[in-house]
């Protein structure tokens, strides 16, 4: 096995950071990917959906398939997938071919990304798990933080197609290095044999895990419904440039890299379930006073409408990794499997919500904020009478 020379949170930053930067650098392009497949933006807008639902169903089949033969077959074979779609999307000539290899090139990424937290929880327990993933998850927030920024370069400089070049690139690097440091950190003894509606079926049968699950799922569709949406709002509404958009978008990201440096200090104090429970509770605020805004003034300035997006987003820093860590602390043996659904949930509800939103849509930016805070409200429901947490599953193995 060859020794590590890149810290383990850095490797599956650069593992998660894939679809990151696959949803989030060609958003600025979308007008002149529109232009170019002789399409409505509003159509290209659905190739993020798109790429939501084929990142589901890579999760969804790979949770099983890694918690069966080990995480690095699948980080390979899923990394593989992703370059060579990303390859075929430089030269894709009209909308379908665009929305079908998004969802290739998507399958590819949640093959490999769904076993990030799985290496996390393989080889830490309690709050460790928690703060691992809020450290994977700030680094990883480097990738949507700078992805538009590289996404508005690329467009001014030699267009939108190079855009999935750089996406090839990516993924051949990440292939080769993390073939070559990343250790398999699930062994054969700890394998199994069983079906994976089997374990499915465990997850889901699980009433703690479930209700988190959920809150997990409907806290990211709010995200979802806002990155599908902000295209249209920053460039159309608010008549802000290509240029400025990455601007405008990674604010977003640094606050939500903030909040998961907040979540590590806070997990020395409070329990995981208390932060998350903080952290649902300002995002429905958010939403709440973004809604109002729009209702009581549609022409609302930006830079009161910004800072409250900023903050629903940066939220997710105290949800994602304590809701994460909470469920897979009842399934040790199954965690690329408990990943996997929770992966599957956030994809495809968020890919639900933005096609709501794009039927919804009627030039105005109160459907959006309305839809956040109906997410957002949900999320919050499923925390109350949760039930009581239970000792880790008591099938897992003594690694």
């Amino acid at each position: 096995m060859p020794a590590l020379t890149l810290p383990l949170p850095v490797l599956l930053a650069m593992l998660t950071a894939i679809s990151p930067l696959a949803v989030d650098m060609y958003l600025p392009a979308m007008a002149m990917m529109a232009s170019d497949l002789h399409t409505d933006i509003h159509w290209v807008e659905l190739s993020v959906s798109a790429y939501l639902i084929g990142f589901a169903i890579g999760q969804l089949s790979g949770g099983p398939l890694s918690d069966r033969w080990g995480r690095k077959p699948l980080i390979i074979s899923g990394l593989l997938i992703f370059t060579l779609s990303s390859f075929f999307l430089i030269s894709t000539a009209d909308l379908t071919q665009l929305l079908w290899l998004r969802v290739l090139q998507a399958l590819g990424g949640g093959l490999a990304t769904v076993n990030a937290a799985a290496i996390v929880r393989d080889l830490f327990r309690g709050a460790d798990v928690a703060r691992t993933l809020s450290m994977v998850a700030m680094i990883t927030m480097m990738a949507p933080l700078l992805a538009p920024v590289l996404g508005a370069i690329t467009l001014n400089f030699s267009g939108w197609r190079t855009i999935f070049l750089t996406l090839t690139a990516y993924g051949g690097i990440a292939l080769l290095l993390l073939s070559w440091q990343l250790p398999e950190s699930h062994p054969p003894a700890a394998r199994h044999k069983r079906w994976p509606w089997q374990d499915y079926r465990r997850v889901i049968g699980h009433p703690r895990a479930r209700r988190i699950l959920l809150a997990l799922s409907l806290s990211y569709s709010g995200m979802f419904i806002f990155i599908t949406a902000s295209p249209y709002l920053y460039l159309e509404h608010f008549g802000q440039s290509p240029e400025r958009f990455p601007w405008l978008f990674g604010a977003n990201i640094l606050v939500m890299m903030a909040m998961n440096r907040l979540n590590i200090a806070l997990l020395n104090r409070y329990h995981s379930q208390v932060i998350l429970r903080a952290g649902l509770i300002l995002q429905a605020a958010c939403a709440s006073l973004l809604v109002l805004g729009f209702a009581l003034q549609p022409q609302v300035s930006l830079w009161l409408i910004l800072p409250l997006i900023m903050v629903f987003i940066g939220s997710l820093g105290l949800i994602g990794a304590n809701a994460i860590a909470m469920v897979l602390h009842h399934f040790r043996d199954i965690s690329a499997t408990a990943n996997a659904l929770a992966g599957v949930l956030q994809f495809c509800g968020g890919a639900l919500a933005g096609l709501i939103w794009s039927q919804l849509h009627d030039g105005s930016p109160l459907p959006m904020v309305g839809l956040m805070l109906v997410t957002a409200a949900l999320a919050l429901l499923m925390l109350f009478h949760l039930p009581a947490e239970q000792p880790a599953d008591s099938n897992e193995p003594v690694h």
